[in-house]
C-alpha cells in the first residue's frame, strides 16, 4: 500500500486506536484511494503461502506437535495459526494469565487441518469459559453457529463441553478427539454448513447494535464482518483502552 512503516509505527504507539480507528487512519494517508488490484494479490499471497525453510517447518513442527517424519503440511496460514494457538494454550491458558471478561480471538473462519469453520471458535470459547475468562455475554457453546458446526459433524454437544472442560485439550488434540468420535469428515455437510457461515447476515437489530458499538460503516451487512469488529473492540476496550 506503499505507507511509511515509521509512520504508522509512531501512530499506533501515540494514539493506541481501536481498529475502526485505524483504518479510518489508513484511509486518510491514501486519500480514499485503496490499490484494489495490490491487497487482492497480497491477500492470495497470505492464502497460498507455504513454509519451505527447513528451520520454520522445524521450529512450527516442535510447537504444534507434529512429526516431521509423518505429517506434510506446508501452508504457511494454517501452520502459523496452529502455532498461535499452540502457543496460546501453553503460555497463557495453562498459566493462568489470561484476564477474566475477554471477548473470544478465534474467528469463525479460522480452520485447522479439518477444514472446518466455526469449530475452533468453538473450542476456544469452551477452554475461556472453563478457566472463568470469557465474556458473560458470549455462550461458550450457543444454540447458533456452535451447535450448527456440532449437528454437521454429529458431535453431542455435552460429550464436547465435558472434554474441553475436563480436559482443556490443545486444539490439536481437540481435532483429534473430534476425529475419534465422528470418522471422516461429511465434506458435502460442511461445505453447505460454511456457505451459510460465509454469507449469512445478522437481523437489523443486532447490525446496528455493533455499528453503533464498534462505529464502523453502517453498510456492513456480514455477519462474519461484524462478528470480527465486535471481538476486536471487546478485545480492544478490555485490554489496550485501560493503558492510554
Amino acid at each position: 500500500m506503499n505507507l511509511d512503516v515509521d509512520e504508522i509505527y509512531d501512530y499506533l504507539r501515540s494514539e493506541l486506536p481501536d481498529y475502526v480507528s485505524f483504518e479510518r487512519w489508513i484511509h486518510t494517508r491514501k486519500i480514499g484511494q485503496l490499490p484494489t488490484a495490490q491487497i487482492a494479490r497480497f491477500n492470495e499471497i497470505v492464502k497460498y503461502r507455504r513454509h519451505i525453510r527447513p528451520h520454520k517447518i522445524t521450529e512450527t513442527y516442535e510447537d504444534i506437535g507434529f512429526d516431521p517424519n509423518v505429517d506434510t503440511y506446508t501452508s504457511a496460514l494454517l501452520l502459523n495459526t496452529l502455532q498461535d494457538w499452540h502457543l496460546f494454550h501453553a503460555n497463557d491458558f495453562v498459566k493462568g494469565q489470561i484476564p477474566a471478561g475477554i471477548p473470544p480471538m478465534v474467528s469463525s473462519i479460522d480452520v485447522g487441518p479439518l477444514g472446518v469453520m466455526q469449530l475452533a471458535r468453538t473450542w476456544h470459547k469452551v477452554l475461556l469459559k472453563s478457566q472463568g475468562s470469557l465474556r458473560t455475554d458470549y455462550p461458550a457453546c450457543g444454540k447458533g453457529l456452535d451447535q450448527q458446526v456440532l449437528d454437521v459433524l454429529g458431535i453431542d454437544r455435552q460429550a464436547m463441553i465435558s472434554f474441553v472442560t475436563e480436559d482443556q485439550p490443545t486444539y490439536m488434540a481437540f481435532e483429534i478427539w473430534v476425529t475419534t468420535q465422528i470418522g471422516e469428515v461429511d465434506r458435502a455437510r460442511v461445505d453447505s454448513f460454511q456457505r451459510h457461515l460465509l454469507n449469512r447476515e445478522h437481523p437489523e437489530t443486532r447490525q446496528a447494535e455493533i455499528h453503533k458499538l464498534t462505529g464502523c460503516d453502517r453498510s456492513i451487512r456480514s455477519g462474519v464482518l461484524l462478528n470480527h469488529l465486535e471481538d476486536w473492540h471487546l478485545a480492544y476496550e478490555t485490554w489496550i483502552l485501560p493503558c492510554k
